[in-house]
C-alpha cells in the first residue's frame, strides 16, 4: 500500500476504523465496527479508534507519519495515557504510515509487547501501512474519495461502451446463478425473522456477512477494472457476470450487512451465538431494528426483481 500516500490525519482515522474492523475479524472471527473516539480538542486517553461495543476490548491508535519513523518512546506516551481510558483493553493496536524503528523492533521481538496500566496488562501490536497488500477492506466510496487518482485509472470494462445485449445476458446468467448464491431459504429468513428482537442469529446472518466482502470487491472491479485480479478468488468471476443486472441487489446486500454490523456485536442468547445491538433505550432499539427490517425488505425486493422478474414497486 506504499503507493498510496495519506496526507490528512482525518482520512487515516477513517481508514483506521475499517482496518480495525478487518483485524477484529481476523483475530476474533466476529464482525465489529469501529469509530473514532472523541473529536478535536477532546481527551482521548491514548486511544482514538474504539469498537462500537466498548466491552470488546480491542482498541486502536492511529499515527500518521509520512516523513519519519515512529519510535517506541512515542508509542509509550500514548500507552501511559490509557490509565484514563474507561473501557477494557485486551489488545492495543497501533496503525501507522511510519517506517519501522529499531526501538519498536527491540520491544516486539516476538511480534508484540506487554504493557501494564493501572487496570491490568494488555498486548501491544504495531501494524504498518506499507505492509498491507490489499485495500479490500476499504469501501469503494471511501477509497475513491480519499484517493481520487484511483478513479482516473479505471479503464477497459468500466470505460467501454456497453454491448446492446449486455444487460439481458447478465440478467439471464443472474437468474440461473444467484439462487446458488442466495437460496430461497435465505430469502425466507429475511422475510420471516423478527428483527424487533434486537438481534440476529449468527448462523443465519453469517452467510450474508461472508458475501459482503466478495460482492464489494466485484463492484469495485466494475468501477476500477485495473483491480480485475480480485475476480480470481472464489466465485467472484461468476458474480461479476451478473452485472449490470444484479448491481442493485449486490448494493442491497452490502447495505443490509452494514446496518447490522454497524450496530451489533457478538453475544449469546439461550446458548445461541447472535449479533445483538445491546441498547436498552427503547427509542434507539426501535430506530436500529427498523433500519434492519427495512434493509432486509429492500434486499428481498431486489432479489425477487432480478431472479423472479417481480415488478418494481
Amino acid at each position: 500500500m506504499s503507493d498510496l500516500q495519506i496526507t490528512r490525519w482525518e482520512d487515516f482515522q477513517e481508514i483506521g476504523c475499517y482496518w480495525m474492523e478487518m483485524l477484529a475479524q481476523q483475530r476474533q472471527g466476529c464482525n465489529m465496527a469501529y469509530s473514532v473516539y472523541g473529536g478535536v480538542g477532546q481527551k482521548q486517553c491514548g486511544v482514538d479508534l474504539v469498537p462500537n461495543h466498548m466491552a470488546f476490548g480491542i482498541v486502536g491508535q492511529s499515527k500518521l507519519r509520512n516523513v519519519r519513523s515512529l519510535p517506541w518512546a512515542e508509542i509509550e506516551k500514548e500507552l501511559v495515557m490509557t490509565n484514563e481510558y474507561p473501557g477494557p483493553i485486551r489488545e492495543y493496536i497501533v496503525l501507522t504510515t511510519a517506517e519501522r524503528h529499531t526501538s519498536v523492533q527491540d520491544m516486539m521481538r516476538f511480534g508484540s509487547a506487554t504493557y501494564t496500566r493501572r487496570q491490568g496488562p494488555f498486548q501491544v501490536y504495531v501494524c504498518y501501512w506499507s505492509d498491507l497488500i490489499t485495500r479490500d477492506f476499504i469501501p469503494e466510496d471511501v477509497l475513491l474519495r480519499i484517493f481520487p487518482s484511483l478513479a482516473s485509472l479505471a479503464t477497459g470494462l468500466a470505460s467501454r461502451q456497453p454491448r446492446p445485449n449486455e444487460y439481458m445476458d447478465s440478467l439471464l446468467f443472474a437468474r440461473s446463478f444467484l439462487p446458488q448464491l442466495i437460496s430461497l431459504s435465505h430469502i425466507e429468513w429475511l422475510e420471516s425473522w423478527d428483527f424487533g428482537l434486537g438481534y440476529v442469529r449468527s448462523d443465519d446472518f453469517d452467510h450474508f456477512a461472508e458475501l459482503r466482502i466478495d460482492l464489494d470487491r466485484v463492484l469495485q472491479v466494475k468501477a476500477q477494472p485495473r483491480l480485475q485480479e480480485w475476480l480470481s478468488e472464489g466465485r467472484r468471476a461468476e458474480m461479476f457476470k451478473c452485472l449490470p443486472a444484479a448491481e442493485n441487489l449486490f448494493q442491497r446486500v452490502l447495505e443490509f450487512t452494514r446496518e447490522v454490523v454497524g450496530q451489533a456485536s457478538t453475544a449469546t442468547r439461550s446458548g445461541i451465538t447472535v449479533l445483538a445491538h445491546g441498547h436498552s433505550d427503547p427509542r434507539a432499539h426501535s430506530q436500529i431494528t427498523s433500519a434492519w427490517r427495512q434493509s432486509a425488505q429492500d434486499l428481498v425486493q431486489a432479489y425477487r426483481q432480478v431472479v423472479e422478474g417481480a415488478p418494481q414497486s
